[in-house]
This record gives structure tokens, C-alpha cells and sequence, in this order.
């Protein structure tokens, strides 16, 4: 799973690293440890605009859904398995047309080890915000016809270092390679599509544990 990501880069390392254009002020951009439990708005690049950078609520809202349903829908759709994004009424319109980079700097997860549960920062061995792939939706408010955009991040099997950490679960998000990252937000054939869906080597990704500041003091 992914709930939890690290937004790090400035909106100037951000447009350098994926030569986009970010439609948004810096201080608009949330920092630090995201929960995507908060609904946060996340820098993405989407399939309709990929010369953009645009700021995406977390949690996504099919376009079908209704006022009540709208409300609901953040908290159940912060992922979405790549096994059954196409069987799903509430992702697969979406993995179709309106893919998208979620530029994130790391994410995090846990490791349950007994009673224990220790907390992990994933990052690529390159450093430097890196895109993982995810698929959004626009929804129009029914009374205001306003259109709200948000997205949910793709999860596959986790790879051997995520075995290790996420050794519940074993999942762990879809990271987009940057050689791929342009044709992920264009179309392409279905099966060419599906070749995507693999977890990424753990030879170039790394991990440190997350220290607590009553850890810290547990030492002394």
C-alpha cells in the first residue's frame, strides 16, 4: 500500500527534474510527511495536460459519483492494485484516459516485527523526487457544476526489499521509470500498458528507518 509519501523538492527541482511547467505558487506546495488521509494536494502530471505540473487532491472521485458518494470516496481509493484496476468501475475509466506522475521524494511504510512496529522511508538510490503511477478523475459537483480533480496511486507485489519491510501487505507503490515517465502520461495499446505493471528492482531503490524523537531518548 501507499498512504504516506515525502514531498521534499522545491517547484523549481520539481519543472528541472520532469521539464514541466508547475501552475502553481511554491507555498502552495505541502512539505514533509503527506498522509493521504488529509486529502493533500500533490504536485502530479496528468495524461490531459503533460506539459503541466498541477496540485491533485488525494483520494479519488469517480466522475459517476454522486454528492453523498463524493464524500466517501477519498478515503477508500488512496490506492488502486494494478490486478484489478480494470475490473473496478471506479478505476478502470481512468487507467484507460487519465493516467498520471505523482512526483513524490520518497514514501513510507512499516514493518511489523512481533508487538514491534518500526517505520521506513523508501527513496530511489539516484535521490531526487522520482514519479510513481497513478490515475486520476474529474468530478463535477452536482449543485455548484464545479469540477474537482483527484487521483489515486497504483500498488503492485512488493519487490524483495519491500517484502522485508511491508511484510504484511507486501505491496508497495508503481514506480514509473524515468525513461517511461512521458509515454505513462500518452496513449498507448493496452498490453503495452500492462508491461508497466511490475514492481520496481530493489537494487535501485533504499530504505532507512524512521527515528522517533522518544527513540532517541530510549538510548540514554
Amino acid at each position: 500500500m501507499c498512504y504516506y509519501t515525502d514531498q521534499q523538492s522545491s517547484k523549481k527541482a520539481l519543472e528541472s527534474r520532469f521539464k514541466a511547467k508547475g501552475k502553481f505558487a511554491e507555498e502552495q506546495l505541502v512539505k514533509g510527511k503527506v498522509s493521504g488521509f488529509t486529502q493533500a494536494a500533490l504536485p502530479l502530471i496528468t495524461q490531459g495536460k503533460p506539459e503541466e505540473i498541477q496540485l491533485i487532491p488525494w483520494g479519488l472521485i469517480p466522475a459517476w459519483a454522486d454528492e453523498d458518494q463524493a464524500k466517501d470516496f477519498p478515503s477508500k481509493t488512496l490506492n488502486a492494485r494494478t490486478e484489478t484496476v480494470f475490473e473496478k468501475p471506479t478505476f478502470e475509466p481512468s487507467i484507460l484516459r487519465q493516467r498520471c506522475l505523482v512526483l513524490v521524494d520518497g514514501f513510507f511504510e512499516w514493518q511489523h516485527l512481533g508487538k514491534e512496529k518500526t517505520e521506513w522511508e523508501i527513496s530511489l538510490v539516484s535521490e531526487g523526487p522520482f514519479a510513481l503511477g497513478g490515475i486520476y478523475a474529474i468530478w463535477t459537483n452536482p449543485k455548484t457544476q464545479m469540477k474537482q480533480a483527484s487521483f489515486s496511486i497504483l500498488t503492485t507485489p512488493a519487490n524483495e526489499l519491500m517484502e522485508e519491510i511491508h511484510n504484511t501487505k507486501k505491496r508497495m507503490p508503481l514506480i514509473i521509470p524515468l525513461e517511461k515517465e512521458a509515454d505513462w502520461v500518452h496513449g498507448m495499446p493496452l498490453e503495452d500498458l500492462k508491461g508497466y505493471f511490475k514492481p520496481y528492482s530493489s537494487e535501485k531503490m533504499k530504505a532507512r528507518k524512521v527515528f522517533r524523537a522518544q527513540d532517541q531518548l530510549r538510548l540514554f
